[in-house]
């Protein structure tokens, strides 16, 4: 019944039912008012005989339409309450569900998808539903029930002058359809363009140090000012229908009062109607120009209200690829000890093959190092661990088990993953090192940092642990960013510990003060080391050395130094790099 509304209107509905039951009943008070007008009027007659008794009758309808008005006035209290409360429910429910929907999503979808774009349904598309359910279907509703009662109460006092009246309404009703289909298409573009507005504004502000830096601000002013040109024009066209749309209404109106003006006079002159009457249909006339006056912005609101929630949905309506399968609850219980096998795993994105018939054995407890070239596959054999892209059933298994039937909350619960382009919240540095355990001791959390070597670099700060660092850290260095993200991994104690060139933007001497410290947590804990510096890597049980997807070397340190393939290459240049930095 309720098209792409129905699935969160449907715990209101008892709520926006009784809601609507109040604007019934409001109505039903509010049509009584200009018969009772009229009768009055009727008994007001100075030629008339016993004066007394009909100012008792007068008397008596005025306390009526007090009576009825206060009930009104009631009605549309609750109504107001129930219909009010039940909108922001609604709107509640939609954002929560939206956002929820969005971290269940794969990394995949975010490379389809605009931040700027998922920002726009989130916030003004979310505003235009919200707008409709606590204005537009309240006075669509209002509307509905003037209308009926109107219409049937002037056909009660005299249907001849009704059917005069309503003539019009069918070239009106033509109208409202015809502005419907127009607000409908033009507002969609608006809203579709508006995506793209909000994503030029997000990605200029997120790099604003390289606008700064490559002296770009007139031209991307310039870019934007294309953009909302554009905008405007669009906007320009939705604003020209309402233009067009909306003075028909009042224009509609007055040929309806014109009309009763004219042939009701004519009944009044030839006494087939009295004044009473004449008055009372006047008074059903002025309640029906209201609904009519403003029919025009219901219908604009409904319309862009679908508009948003349809494009709102399109999203909830993408089914995540990375999710629980039916198996996972088998091992709902039980937890990650850290085994991983790949076997025979192949990967590519899209068409693009990145990872070639690898065959890895990392027993629990152990330390695997990763190194190869730029490309060569490091970073996609980590994110497929703890399913941040997904493997091909069977080709990767945790604990024997394939690990598409691990629950994914429990699966990453037990890994810490740190990426080598770390991302912090605009929060303070403490909440960033317990992100993943948020309820941690506050020694637990200096432990972490620690380790991670950062205690030192925060404990300088005026503010220390309880410092606000910027969006995305941007007030901290780049190697303190990192050993944040460190200590945020470290925090959790997991079963598999990821560091995906975790110490690229520290120096070599922090570097070693780290690894110090790591030795000790990645005792017992199995753990992906990738790295570029081979000197990340030299104490590791095992290394691989990956070269355009394949693993063309594997074993020990020293084994690869003496095997003279890429690894020893790769050592050579590195020494003889850091010889010519200390000339």
């Amino acid at each position: 019944m309720f098209g792409p509304f129905a699935v969160y209107i449907r715990p209101y509905y008892k709520q926006l039912l009784t809601g609507l039951l109040m604007i019934l009943l409001a109505q039903a008070a509010a049509a009584c008012i200009p018969l009772l007008t009229g009768q009055a009027v009727n008994a007001i007659d100075p030629l008339a005989p016993q004066p007394l008794e009909r100012l008792g009758l007068i008397h008596g309808y005025v306390l009526q339409i007090a009576g009825l008005a206060l009930g009104v006035a009631l009605c549309n209290h609750f109504m107001r309450r129930l219909v009010g409360g039940a909108s922001a429910g609604i709107e509640y429910d939609i954002r929560k569900q939206y956002f929820a929907h969005l971290l269940k999503m794969p990394l995949s979808f975010y490379q389809q998808q605009s931040t700027g774009d998922l920002m726009s349904r989130a916030t003004n598309d979310l505003n235009a539903v919200r707008i409709f359910f606590t204005y537009g279907l309240r006075s669509l509703a209002e509307a509905l029930t003037i209308f009926l009662f109107s219409v049937a109460m002037m056909t009660s006092i005299d249907w001849s002058l009704a059917l005069v009246v309503l003539l019009p309404m069918p070239v009106f009703s033509l109208l409202i359809i015809r502005m419907a289909s127009l607000v409908h298409h033009r507002f969609r573009t608006i809203q579709d363009f508006f995506g793209h507005i909000s994503t030029f504004i997000q990605e200029n502000v997120a790099g604003i140090r390289i606008v700064k830096a490559y002296a770009q601000g007139p031209a991307q002013l310039a870019a934007f000012d294309e953009l909302n040109q554009e905008y405007l024009q669009k906007n320009y066209l939705l604003t020209r229908t309402h233009a067009v749309y909306h003075p028909m209404s009042a224009v509609i109106s007055s040929v309806g009062l014109g009309l009763i003006l004219w042939y009701g006079g004519r009944q009044v002159i030839a006494g087939t109607l009295s004044i009473g009457d004449f008055v009372a249909f006047n008074g059903y006339l002025t309640m029906l120009i209201r609904p009519l006056s403003f029919i025009g912005w219901v219908i604009d609101r409904f319309q862009r209200s679908l508009v948003a929630m349809r494009r709102i949905n399109e999203i909830m309506e993408v089914q995540p690829e990375i999710r629980d399968r039916a198996p996972a609850l088998l091992l709902r219980e039980k937890q990650v000890e850290g085994h991983i096998c790949f076997r025979n795993l192949n990967f590519a994105y899209g068409e693009a093959p990145v990872l070639c018939g690898i065959n890895l054995e990392i027993p629990a407890g152990s330390t695997l190092g990763v190194v190869g070239r730029v490309g060569a596959g490091k970073t996609t054999l980590a994110r497929l661990i703890p399913r941040l892209i997904e493997a091909g059933p069977g080709q990767l298994l945790i604990d024997g088990a394939p690990v598409e039937q691990w629950p994914l909350e429990a699966l990453r619960q037990s890994i810490g993953y740190v990426s080598q382009n770390p991302f912090l919240f605009s929060d303070t540095i403490r909440a960033n090192v317990a992100y993943g355990a948020p309820g941690a001791a506050e020694q637990r959390v200096l432990l972490a940092a620690e380790q991670a070597q950062l205690r030192r670099d925060v404990e300088a700060f005026p503010e220390g642990f309880g410092t606000l660092i910027g969006e995305r850290g941007v007030t901290l260095s780049g190697g303190q960013k990192q050993r944040a993200t460190l200590g945020r991994a470290l925090i959790l104690q997991p079963s598999i510990l990821i560091l995906d060139d975790a110490l690229s933007a520290v120096d070599t001497h922090t570097e070693e003060a780290i690894l110090g410290h790591l030795r000790q947590v990645m005792r017992g804990r199995t753990t992906l080391l990738i790295a570029h510096r081979i000197s990340t890597l030299r104490d590791a049980d095992h290394i691989v050395v990956l070269d355009e997807g394949r693993i063309i070397e594997q074993g020990a340190h020293e084994e690869l130094v003496a095997l003279g393939g890429l690894y020893a290459d790769l050592l050579h240049r590195q020494q003889l790099a850091a010889e010519l930095e200390t000339l």
